[in-house]
């Protein structure tokens, strides 16, 4: 295949997206249209995370609103190894988190009709729960410790310590909540994001192993964790969201994705990635990697972040061709 064949393969408006200067990945070579690209963008398969054709991500279709909480703050989610309908939501209030809610389905989950709930052993910090293969799994409340809780049985079946982890609002994300530790799943599996003094305050990434809880690997990344207004994975790559404000107003107007840190490749980058922030506050963004979805809670409003027509951008990384 030459240079520029694969251009076929794109949707036309696509191709030449400005800033963007596309490029391809093909057994690590890289072909560029120009030696001072400074981004390059991946194509990847439907069916997984480095195929030849996917989605790319494209936020600008607006989120889905499904309804207005009671809470400012909060996160929901479904688990990406369980082929329910199910919905896990917990709104957050600060030393009183200690209820999961579950829901059957997304019209259950509109209409407030719970399946069920689970009282927790420990309070909770943060927004940044996550489901994954039948387990909660939570930051346990002034501590930097995640706990692993059984669904099924509804018996805490792990705890472990992210060593060196910042926490309790050492390193929130700036709209603070005690947000310092959050966890994220995605295709490859269990993540914690978190900030430590050793990298100056600034994010931190480790893989988890959701059965033993022990930390696979660890990357430090070059992001202020407190700059940023929340983060998710997808593909083992880091997405960063950061609000953005007006001559120091404390309310934002508007976010984008700003940064990105490929875990695989151990390479960043900045970028500036228009990102839908409707509400001004967004407490919680959840990937799924079952449906591709994004799951935000936005200052009391419950939303989803669908794609374009099943088609993303996905920007895997900045970088200046050498």
């Amino acid at each position: 295949m030459s240079r520029h064949d694969w251009k076929a393969k794109v949707p036309h408006f696509i191709v030449g997206y400005s800033p963007f200067v596309l490029t391809k990945v093909t057994n690590k070579v890289l072909f560029s249209d120009s030696v001072t690209a400074v981004t390059k963008i991946v194509l990847v398969s439907q069916w997984g995370c480095w195929g030849e054709v996917k989605r790319l991500f494209n936020w600008i279709n607006p989120p889905e609103h499904l309804f207005e909480s009671d809470h400012q703050s909060g996160a929901w989610c479904k688990d990406p190894l369980q082929a329910s309908d199910k919905i896990y939501y917990m709104p957050w209030t600060p030393y009183r988190t200690d209820t999961l809610t579950e829901y059957s389905s997304k019209e259950d989950f509109i209409a407030g009709r719970p399946t069920t709930t689970y009282k927790l052993p420990h309070r909770v910090d943060g927004t940044g729960f996550v489901v994954y293969d039948g387990a909660l799994f939570f930051n346990k409340e002034r501590t930097r410790n995640i706990v692993k809780f059984d669904l099924r049985t509804r018996i805490k079946s792990g705890e472990a310590i992210i060593a060196n982890a910042n926490y309790h609002d050492t390193s929130p994300y700036r709209w603070g909540g005690k947000s310092d530790i959050d966890l994220a799943v995605d295709e490859n599996g269990l993540w914690v994001i978190y900030a430590t003094e050793q990298n100056n305050g600034r994010i931190v990434i480790s893989q988890l192993n959701p059965y033993t809880l022990r930390v696979e690997g660890t990357w430090d990344t070059a992001y202020d964790k407190r700059s940023a207004s929340n983060a998710f994975m997808i593909c083992g790559i880091l997405y960063v969201v950061k609000s953005v404000y007006e001559d120091d107003d404390n309310e934002a107007t508007g976010n984008k994705i700003d940064y990105i840190y490929n875990t695989e490749l151990s390479k960043d980058g900045f970028l500036d990635i228009p990102f839908p922030n409707s509400y001004q506050y967004i407490a919680a963004v959840d990937y799924n990697p079952r449906d591709n979805l994004l799951y935000v809670w936005n200052n009391y409003h419950v939303t989803i972040h669908h794609p374009v027509d099943q088609i993303h951008l996905v920007i895997e990384f900045s970088l200046l061709l050498r």
